[in-house]
């Protein structure tokens, strides 16, 4: 009888690990009243652990056939939590084939077991710390994404008698002291922060409590018609997100002297926003309002520098913009990729354009950084012909004036990015090295230097204008030569349609002037339109007018008539040989000498000839 009762329960443990082994992924709802009061204060203080807790619950017990308690398997993936279940099991099909009567008591050791294996189970990880943030982002909370999750409304699933438990804990996670329409939570690691997901109606957040207390607050998945700034929820936050939901106006404004720093509405499909929203927000430090359908930015408090991102609004107008750039300190997030609407007139057609923030900005900067010379005046600029974006970014064109002030030497200083400097109508006579050392004359690409008194333009070998160059205008200038051997290096490629104008000026002529200067402006004259008007200070004449043969004739010089004098001496010995060979043949015919010969005087050596 007693080896029977050992059998039968052996076959019971036996089916009871059989059926474990063949549904292992089964998992069962906890039961609240074997997890006790440890686990509560630890699910308020970690929401992710609570989540943990439901995804791995204890089994509920089950009866064998004489009414004995006997724990179903445990299923966990805490590692831990495995190794110790199996350890009891283990321990309790031991004891129960030891002895019989143990069942109940060992049984209910597993139990207690299990239930303080599962409240001790770690928490989940939190996610892993944001990066450090820039400055302009110092009082901006974000909650993250992953915090909305399935359960995040706190209907997970519950087993049959213990909803209400469940239910209690989510409605104290949530804040609203039972209120089921509270839909915020309070940031696990972020004191005063809370989060909001899936709101339909600002109710949900309004019916939380504690509110007064809210320093932080994001909400993941708005979606309503119109969203009320004046609603109390706003008073006492100092960052406001509202992302990733529906909305389409932004009605009201929040409360004078608002305390909030940091307000983004990005990615919202907003399309209009009170003029007047963030008027009496003394220290907003951010307005982020980025991936919407604005054309246009609400009026913000004057006084207070701050950091706007409009990126992603494609129907954000240029005007009221450029307005605003000129008249506020506004700190553009990232300028280059923001876009807006500049109707661009031409000559047959109007269309509307996408030009980029940066050239705004650069437009603003050209205005404010124009020179001012002393004792001379100010000089004039402007963005003339903005730059219109299509797949590049192009650099914007400032115009520099500074024609008709009488300067006498070139301004120390122009804005980033002057594309012409116009010095017309001065005194000045030298170039100076400031296309050489000055930065801020590398971009210049047209000069206008006419009526001048400049004597050289040799300052341009060797610097980056004479390699950019599109025009360079020098007539009515006191130019004494032109450098040949450095403009025609720059003039090479005529396919870049560069031009430079010379009229007016007078050279210093001479027979290399004809020899090579003539044939040169004769070869460039479609670079030098003007050749024909370049005269010369020396001689009435134009340059193309000299004649080789004119100037190129040295003055008399003896030398000159040294062929004349040895043909003279050539022919004086050929008369005196001739004489010679004449009076030879006398004296020896005739036998007297030659009449010069006879009447000359003895010399001694007759004498010795006659002895």
């Amino acid at each position: 009888m007693l080896a029977y009762t050992h059998g039968t329960w052996l076959l019971l443990l036996l089916l009871l690990v059989a059926g474990a082994c063949a549904r292992p992924e089964i998992a069962h709802t906890p039961d609240p009243a074997a997890l006790g009061e440890e686990s509560t204060p630890h699910a308020h203080a970690h929401p992710q652990a609570r989540h943990h807790h439901h995804a791995h619950p204890h089994a509920p017990l089950k009866e064998d056939e004489q009414g004995t308690a006997i724990p179903a398997p445990i299923l966990t993936t805490d590692n831990v939590g495995i190794g110790e279940t199996t350890t009891a099991s283990s321990l309790a099909e031991t004891q129960s084939m030891s002895d019989p009567g143990s069942v109940t008591d060992t049984t209910s050791t597993s139990t207690s077991h299990s239930t303080s294996t599962t409240s001790t189970t770690s928490p989940a990880p939190l996610p892993p710390a944001a990066p450090e943030q820039p400055e302009y982002l110092k009082h901006c909370f974000y909650a993250e994404e992953q915090l909305c999750g399935h359960t995040f409304d706190g209907r997970a699933e519950t087993s049959e008698g213990q909803g209400s438990t469940v239910a209690q804990s989510e409605a104290q996670n949530r804040g609203g002291q039972g209120n089921s329409q509270c839909q915020c939570r309070e940031h696990p690691t972020r004191p005063n922060s809370w989060y909001c997901c899936n709101i339909s109606q600002l109710t949900m957040i309004s019916s939380c409590s504690n509110i007064s207390k809210w320093t932080n607050l994001h909400v993941r998945n708005m979606t309503v018609e119109d969203m009320d700034l004046s609603n109390p929820i706003f008073r006492s936050l100092q960052s406001l997100a509202v992302t990733d939901g529906n909305i389409t106006r932004l009605v009201n404004a929040f409360p004078r002297l608002s305390a909030l720093k940091c307000l983004n509405i990005s990615n919202n499909n907003i399309s209009e926003i009170h003029s007047r929203a963030v008027k009496d927000v003394p220290h907003l430090e951010f307005f982020g309002m980025s991936n919407n359908n604005l054309s246009l930015v609400p009026h913000r408090n004057q006084n207070k520098n701050i950091t706007l991102d409009i990126s992603g609004n494609m129907r954000m107008l240029c005007t009221p913009l450029n307005e605003i750039i000129y008249t506020e300190s506004i700190n553009f997030l990232n300028p280059k990729h923001s876009y807006c609407q500049y109707n661009a007139t031409h000559t047959w057609f109007q269309s509307t354009d996408k030009v980029s923030v940066e050239q705004l900005e650069n437009r603003k900067r050209c205005v404010t950084n124009c020179p001012v010379i002393p004792n001379y005046g100010s000089c004039n600029c402007t963005l003339e012909n903005i730059m219109i974006i299509q797949d590049n970014q192009s650099k914007p064109q400032c115009h520099v004036d500074c024609s008709n002030l009488g300067l006498v030497e070139l301004p120390q200083r122009l804005p980033d990015n002057t594309f012409m400097l116009n010095i017309t109508n001065n005194k000045i006579t030298s170039l100076g090295d400031y296309f050489h050392t000055n930065p801020t004359y590398h971009n210049i690409n047209r000069l206008l230097a006419d009526n001048n008194q400049i004597s050289s333009i040799y300052e341009f070998e060797g610097t980056k204008f004479i390699e950019t160059f599109q025009r360079i205008y020098m007539r009515n200038n006191s130019l004494s030569k032109i450098p040949e051997y450095f403009l025609n290096n720059a003039l090479m490629d005529s396919g870049l349609g560069r031009r430079i104008y010379l009229a007016g000026n007078k050279l210093q002529c001479d027979c290399n002037s004809a020899k090579t200067l003539q044939n040169w402006l004769k070869e460039r004259s479609s670079d030098i339109p003007d050749y024909m008007e370049i005269r010369c200070r020396n001689m009435p004449q134009r340059v193309i007018e000299l004649q080789e043969a004119k100037l190129c004739q040295s003055p008399p010089d003896w030398t000159d008539y040294i062929y004349y004098l040895i043909a003279a001496e050539v022919l004086l010995l050929l008369a005196l040989i001739t004489k010679v060979s004449y009076d030879y043949w006398v004296f020896k015919t005739a036998g007297y000498l030659p009449w010069p010969a006879s009447k000359m005087p003895k010399l001694p050596c007759d004498w010795l000839c006659e002895s």
